[in-house]
């Protein structure tokens, strides 16, 4: 899917909105991610993934730092994001399919 100029100027006005509060949001979204798609918890063993915790507010925040990223470089997402791409699947060896759940 290509993003027409009207697209990305409208995700990067509403990712303003959002950018403020990363923590917040980013636990959120991984909080019923895991309650959705509980088999995703595999991933996250050795953390405490109850509700408000410090190890759940931190990963949510590097996940949306993350599109933080992606926002900021909507015009070439394959090279802004190709590290954390790397570190998925060859050191942390997540399946992709996983990052589709994430976005349900």
């Amino acid at each position: 899917m290509v993003l027409t100029a009207c697209d990305k100027t409208n995700v990067k006005a509403v990712w303003t909105k959002v950018s403020g509060h990363l923590e917040d949001y980013g636990a959120e979204t991984l909080e019923r991610m895991f309650a959705t798609y509980p088999s995703t918890k595999t991933y996250f063993a050795h953390f405490d993934l109850h509700h408000g915790s410090s190890q759940v507010r931190t990963q949510g925040k590097k996940v949306l730092s993350a599109l933080g990223d992606a926002v900021a470089h909507v015009d070439d997402l394959p090279s802004a994001l190709s590290r954390l791409s790397d570190l998925h699947a060859k050191n942390l060896r997540v399946d992709p399919v996983n990052f589709k759940l994430l976005s349900h």
